[in-house]
């Protein structure tokens, strides 16, 4: 789980104005396009092969959020985060989830 999501997050980071545009293309809201809802899909039935993970779907969203194009720009662009760091702290987000 951790992997996948990492390489969203590198992506969207050696990727951000690109992520942005794919992001905010049509409605402004990446839950609309094609690309977020196979990644959804991949996570949510990933998560239901780990056991004792709570509400799956739900689960999926939150942590695509984490990922959030606009979460990274912001973080990166404007906080001063390195890439280093933020793949750090997805990765302990995610263990946390997924652990329990």
């Amino acid at each position: 789980m951790s992997a996948i999501l990492d390489a969203i997050l590198r992506f969207k980071l050696d990727n951000r104005h690109l992520s942005l545009a794919l992001e905010e293309a049509g409605s402004g809201s990446p839950y609309q396009a094609d690309h977020y809802r196979w990644w959804h899909r991949t996570l949510r039935d990933t998560l239901r092969r780990i056991p004792g993970v709570p509400d799956d779907d739900f689960t999926a969203h939150a942590l695509l959020a984490a990922t959030r194009a606009d979460l990274v720009e912001h973080l990166v662009g404007q906080d001063g985060v390195t890439a280093e760091r933020m793949r750090s702290q997805l990765a302990n987000y995610t263990a946390k989830i997924v652990d329990g």
